[in-house]
């Protein structure tokens, strides 16, 4: 069972950290209440050289140790950056490395941040991206930190055996989120077999379309009512040789959905992870 790690990623709790009511506290006090053993922070004062705080993220760490909570950095940078602007990109490199190396974390979650810039199903520069993502695994080597690329609604299996093959490094690896992939018209469960050996971080949710007067609407929903056979995926999952590390990720439409669809997925992964949870 190479899933070592069940935990939240704090995107979980959007609404409720964009309202106010959700702290970085209160959810690792969630964290424990629910049994799990890690977070993944998208919230949290550490991601750019302007919002980094050293002594909060220190705060947050220790907080963590005390409860038994493993912490994980969701870092991200423009890929897509050129000129004068690969040097920002690679200062916020530089802090998301910073804040990983405090949580004592031996992975950064990284996005590159193209789904803000790119259509999605759009062309994509890779050969610009190539040499960005490259730089970023260069300095997560010096700094001992796999960084493991995300697919953000960006990215599809075609490109990630593109960077994959093009840097040969046990320093690149990969995030697998399973919902992502929808947009792009890609099978996720495809996606996990072809790219189990390099799977070390997965968000896990489950999608449904809910139809409206404009359509259908791609929306988080209750494991069972999934479009993507989250079974499936987990039984691909098994089959890693190296450690993998699972983090739930919801996507409520308001802060009241929050809860219950998160505890939805700490029942339906308690059923089938026994020995984690």
């Amino acid at each position: 069972m190479p899933i070592t790690t069940v935990g939240i990623l704090s995107y979980s709790y959007h609404n409720s950290f964009e309202s106010g009511r959700m702290t970085l506290e209160r959810l690792l006090n969630r964290v424990k209440e629910l049994g799990l053993k890690s977070v993944e922070w998208v919230h949290g004062p550490w991601f750019t050289p302007d919002s980094f705080d050293e002594n909060e993220a220190r705060r947050i760490k220790r907080l963590a140790d005390e409860m038994g909570i493993k912490c994980r950095v969701a870092g991200f940078a423009p890929l897509l950056a050129e000129g004068e602007r690969v040097k920002d990109m690679l200062k916020m490199v530089d802090v998301q490395l910073e804040t990983t190396k405090i949580f004592e974390a031996p992975v950064l979650r990284f996005d590159g941040m193209l789904s803000t810039e790119i259509r999605i199903n759009g062309p994509k520069p890779l050969n610009v991206c190539l040499n960005n993502l490259r730089r970023v695994v260069e300095r997560g080597e010096k700094t001992g930190v796999v960084i493991a690329l995300e697919d953000h609604m960006d990215f599809g299996l075609k490109e990630f055996k593109f960077f994959l093959n093009e840097i040969r490094s046990p320093y690149l690896k990969v995030t697998f989120d399973t919902g992502n992939l929808l947009p792009l018209f890609e099978d996720p469960l495809k996606f996990a077999e072809e790219l189990l050996e390099h799977i070390v971080d997965v968000h896990f949710k489950g999608i449904e379309h809910v139809f409206t007067h404009c359509g259908a609407l791609q929306t988080g929903c209750p494991p069972e009512h999934s479009v993507i056979n989250l079974d499936a995926i987990l039984n691909v999952l098994s089959h890693a040789s190296q450690e993998v590390s699972l983090h739930i990720e919801v996507m409520a439409r308001d802060e009241e959905m929050e809860d219950r669809l998160v505890e939805s997925y700490v029942k339906f992964l308690r059923k089938r992870l026994p020995k984690l949870l």
